[in-house]
């Protein structure tokens, strides 16, 4: 009852404040603009992570008065604020990528210098130097990938929501008491209130980079959080559709000679969603298949392997329908 209370409490706060913070970061400056890589069109505000952030920030605030001052929220707190920070100035004006990745790194680093020496996200199969430095560069690469999967309306919000789900539904499934309960039940609800602005044909807001980044942090901590207990399947799980697209898109782009961090429409669902030409169409889509990967993170609990290869044909199915619907519109063949 306490997270259902925290959800709403953070759903209401979201959505009012989002929705009121529109005029003051058209004030602020804080637009996107339209070219040839975006896939919106016009002047659109965005920062709506402002409103959205704060609006969790405030629910766990009042769901748990005393835990946020133990060295582990206030970690994370911090964390998030200096990400959320680093990701306004780029909002408002370009950081160089060689200012931003250290960043993220230091700041995954600060959130993994939480753990104690004996715990091992990675358990046995790396020794603790090297799990430090391969949880700290996992952390830092959901960072960016949120924000590089945050390209059409609904998605990343979506996808915080997928994940926050899930990872409420181990803990009640695993039958344990997860630390960020709170945390994602707030994530939720503030999600679910920025996308009643968001989810449009034509949005009125987007996330902006003080949105996608932070919440690429948070809610990798939740997913740090299960692999070190041992859920590292359920960890890989949900947050699949993303590491698989973002991930073999960065590789392809590399191997073409492009630039790794340079804006592009190459995604799986930018494709889609242009021939589609639906935003929404896309993000129902991938809703869908997310559902199906917060099952089979379900059944990972018993069935680590049985999950893994669960998820792997549903993600593979997925872009194949994503890259299938692009070719198909784009040849005109019409089925």
């Amino acid at each position: 009852m306490q997270l259902l209370l925290t959800a709403g409490l953070a759903f209401v706060l979201s959505t009012v404040a989002t929705r009121a913070a529109i005029p003051w970061l058209k004030s602020q400056g804080a637009l996107a603009s339209e070219n040839q890589r975006t896939m919106h069109r016009g002047l659109i505000p965005k920062g709506g992570g402002i409103p959205l952030l704060a609006a969790a920030a405030v629910a766990v605030f009042a769901a748990m008065p005393l835990p946020p001052a133990t060295p582990d929220w206030l970690i994370v707190g911090t964390a998030a604020l200096f990400a959320a920070l680093i990701s306004w100035r780029d909002d408002l004006g370009h950081l160089s990528a060689f200012i931003r990745l250290p960043a993220h790194l230091g700041i995954a680093a600060l959130v993994l210098s939480k753990l104690d020496p004996g715990t091992l996200v990675f358990h046995d199969l790396l020794p603790l130097w090297a799990d430090r430095v391969a949880a700290t560069v996992a952390l830092a690469w959901m960072m960016n990938l949120y924000n590089f999967m945050d390209g059409i309306n609904g998605l990343a919000g979506s996808e915080t929501i997928s994940i926050s789900l899930g990872y409420l539904l181990i803990a009640a499934v695993a039958g344990i008491a997860l630390p960020y309960a709170p945390l994602a039940a707030a994530l939720l609800g503030a999600a679910a209130g920025f996308l009643i602005w968001n989810a449009r044909t034509a949005p009125l807001l987007f996330l902006g980079d003080v949105g996608s980044v932070p919440l690429g942090l948070l809610t990798g901590v939740l997913l740090l959080d299960l692999a070190q207990r041992g859920l590292w399947a359920a960890a890989l799980i949900l947050p699949a559709y993303f590491l698989a697209d973002a991930t073999l898109t960065l590789v392809l782009r590399i191997l073409r000679g492009e630039i790794p961090w340079e804006a592009h429409r190459s995604h799986a669902y930018q494709r889609a969603a242009t021939a589609l030409n639906s935003h929404l169409a896309v993000v129902g889509i991938i809703a869908v298949a997310n559902a199906l990967l917060i099952a089979a993170a379900l059944f990972s609990v018993s069935n680590p392997v049985t999950g893994l290869i669960a998820a792997a044909m549903i993600v593979t199915g997925l872009i194949a329908y994503l890259n299938r619907a692009a070719k198909v519109r784009s040849s005109g063949t019409g089925s």
